[in-house]
């Protein structure tokens, strides 16, 4: 078995699915990443819309929110596109996710994450994440991350987090070599 298929049998959601599939199918169709503006929001199932972010990297290797679907808002309590990773979160988390991030934009590959945060008001949310790398404007470096996830149950969660609040990451680097 392909481990790509492997890794897209493995996702959880429907959602997290689409995502990497879309992603794949254009990095083999066209042999390199899409630009941002080749995924087009009228390709999205309507159900993934209010599950998605759209996360930059920016100058000074901060990472910025660029837009965040409805049902975060609606998880964290306030509006999270537009702010830096590191004013939504601690320290410790956000350079923790910052690694992942990294990761996944240097080695050009998706990465599912199971994880837990903080929220204001909520001891923690856990939730399925699916990151997958895209070029910005003209850009031959990725930059920006497309990010499906899904909010999980607490019946659903089995085992313990590590101490970043991951129970688990996987990394699927097999798409093809990109350069």
């Amino acid at each position: 078995m392909n481990q790509s298929h492997g890794f897209l049998e493995a996702l959880p959601e429907a959602g997290l699915a689409w995502l990497y599939d879309h992603w794949r199918s254009f990095v083999l169709e066209n042999g390199r990443l899409p630009y941002r503006t080749e995924i087009d929001p009228l390709d999205v199932p309507k159900a993934v819309l209010p599950n998605m972010l759209i996360i930059e990297k920016v100058a000074g290797g901060r990472f910025r929110c660029r837009l965040a679907g409805t049902r975060l808002r609606e998880v964290y309590g306030f509006e999270i596109a537009g702010r830096y990773l590191d004013d939504v979160m601690s320290p410790a988390a956000s350079a923790d996710r910052i690694k992942i991030y990294e990761r996944v934009l240097d080695e050009r590959c998706a990465a599912y994450c199971r994880l837990r945060f903080a929220v204001p008001g909520r001891e923690f949310v856990a939730s399925d994440r699916l990151y997958v790398p895209v070029l910005d404007r003209q850009s031959s470096d990725p930059m920006v991350l497309f990010c499906v996830q899904r909010f999980v149950m607490s019946a659903e969660i089995v085992g313990h987090p590590d101490a970043a609040g991951v129970y688990t990451l996987r990394f699927d680097d097999t798409v093809l070599p990109l350069t």
